[in-house]
């Protein structure tokens, strides 16, 4: 008897407390009933793919692989059926990325005030930053309407090569700053017009005269007609 009146008793109090006699796995099921709406909801973000599992201290596979639980079989079907997406729509957004980069990577070069733009000895705009800096405001995209400008060695030229551009391009603008300045360090990409000149102005000045003897035509058949 007091056995099966502690029974009784024991019986009484999970009634009495439904919470606390809550049983999981395998009694219920956490989570959402398998098969209802809320429960493929719950389980679409799973990733695809062959699941890492550890057997023996090893991973198997070795490489990288989603672990927890794998898809349902309709989410695989769903994978297997729009392969390869989400991944090439991925693979798009870096590829877009990537080119992007180089684009305003293109237009940070093509917008930059360099040292052959400012005049050597009072480091303000020449007639090559004029029109460059017309350029820009001008025929740049509006989205990479910024100035850059080459900083110089010293502190104070670069101040006076900000307020040089600064001051023409309030100018250009009406008075208002309507592009950001902002200074860079780099250095010129390419080389200046005169320097070019004067290479193949000198190329042309040292060459050397040919050594095949040639005759001109117009001369050959004068003499063939006599």
């Amino acid at each position: 008897m007091p056995n099966r009146a502690q029974g009784l008793f024991v019986a009484a109090l999970a009634i009495a407390s439904p919470t606390a006699s809550f049983a999981g796995w395998p009694f219920f099921a956490e989570g959402p009933k398998r098969g209802t709406a809320e429960y493929y909801c719950q389980r679409s973000d799973e990733p695809v793919g062959e699941r890492q599992k550890f057997h023996h201290g090893k991973a198997w596979p070795p490489f990288a692989r989603p672990c927890g639980p794998e898809q349902t079989c309709i989410h695989k079907f769903h994978a297997n059926h729009y392969w390869p997406y989400p991944y090439n729509v991925q693979d798009r957004d870096d590829v877009r990325l990537a080119l992007q980069t180089q684009v305003d990577n293109g237009w940070c070069a093509a917008t930059t005030m360099y040292d052959y733009h400012f005049d050597a000895g009072t480091h303000l705009l020449n007639s090559a930053g004029q029109q460059h800096l017309n350029w820009i405001f001008t025929q740049a995209p509006p989205q990479h309407r910024h100035i850059y400008i080459s900083t110089a060695p010293d502190t104070a030229q670069n101040d006076v090569r900000m307020q040089s551009v600064q001051k023409a391009l309030a100018g250009y603008a009406g008075g208002e700053a309507s592009m950001p300045v902002t200074l860079r360090a780099t250095h010129p990409l390419g080389r200046p017009a005169t320097e070019v000149e004067q290479i193949f102005t000198n190329a042309a000045t040292n060459a050397l005269p040919p050594t095949i003897e040639y005759q001109a035509i117009g001369s050959a058949a004068s003499t063939g007609g006599n």
